[in-house]
């Protein structure tokens, strides 16, 4: 069974380095105001990583269900608000592609960023108990 330093670790390793040559491909073709690169590059890069992470959701339910929030160790809290801060900020990634029109009605963006929304729920709950 992982627990919360674990899965944070490999979490940190995924974001390392997220699409690797796509990114650095996108990275370079920006040169703003002048030169962009191709907008549904970076969408589609965008959903990608919000899905990437997201898929991380059952591990850390698991651990939840596992691991009895009273007993966390200093180390354990501090790993599992580690996660909440990545979970919580990758949930920008499908909020941002919403307010694009092309996107406000894209299933599933909807689905991921309601996944999200419930996870980060799920997570202020496990945490309130940890008090």
């Amino acid at each position: 069974m992982l627990t919360f330093q674990q899965l944070d670790k490999r979490i940190k390793g995924l974001i390392e380095d997220l699409d690797g040559d796509l990114w650095r491909t996108i990275l370079a073709e920006l040169n703003p105001p002048d030169e962009f690169p191709k907008a549904q590059s970076v969408h589609d890069l965008c959903f990608r990583d919000a899905k990437a992470l997201a898929g991380y959701v059952p591990d850390l339910r698991a651990i939840m269900k596992a691991a009895s929030p009273k007993s966390l160790s200093p180390q354990e809290l501090e790993a599992l608000k580690s996660l909440k801060g990545l979970f919580n900020f990758s949930a920008r990634l499908p909020v941002m592609l919403l307010t694009l029109q092309d996107y406000k009605d894209h299933q599933n963006l909807i689905d991921v960023y309601n996944g999200y929304r419930q996870t980060l729920k799920e997570i202020d709950d496990y945490l309130l108990l940890t008090q």
